[in-house]
């Protein structure tokens, strides 16, 4: 009885030992690969807010697929465009924007407000591009934008327009 248990291990731990070494060599192959061309790299991924309405909003980020109906995507030799991770937060009187910018540099960043519920963050470095326009929750006063950039992190406040309201 002893010797099946041993004789069922030794095999189950060589199939396990085979299947682990080629993925082990896959991954290799992989990491060659973009080291070969780092340009090849691909980020994709998904982030989920529940906003106060209570419905759920899905923002994708990374090298996404977009229409060109709705805005240029740029081509070329330097490389396609990527939609940067975004965070939005409705502050009180500002609405707050959190974004992710790897590898860019404050001067390669642009900021502009579309109108007073969209504004465009796109960057301008070659070879690693991003581009998005993000709706706010709320109207904002467009002139009112305070940037704050530090370690690959764009933090944007913008001043909410205040509505009167109507008091009889």
């Amino acid at each position: 009885m002893d010797e099946d248990w041993d004789e069922f291990y030794r095999r189950t731990k060589e199939f396990v030992d085979k299947i682990f070494y080629q993925i082990m060599k896959q991954f290799e192959e992989i990491l060659e690969e973009l080291d070969d061309n780092p340009d090849n790299m691909k980020v994709y991924g998904f982030n989920i807010e529940v906003g106060p309405d209570g419905i759920p909003k899905i923002y994708r980020f990374g090298d996404v697929e977009r229409s060109e109906e709705v805005y240029p995507v740029i081509h070329g030799d330097e490389g396609e465009e990527m939609e940067p991770l975004i965070d939005v937060y409705d502050e009180g009187d500002t609405v707050k924007i959190i974004v992710e910018l790897p590898g860019i540099s404050e001067e390669d960043i642009g900021i502009t407000p579309i109108d007073n519920k969209h504004i465009l963050i796109e960057t301008f470095k070659l070879g690693r591009r991003f581009r998005k326009v993000v709706e706010l929750p709320t109207e904002v006063v467009t002139n009112s934008v305070k940037t704050l950039y530090r370690n690959g992190v764009l933090e944007i406040v913008i001043k909410k327009k205040l509505l009167l309201k109507n008091t009889k």
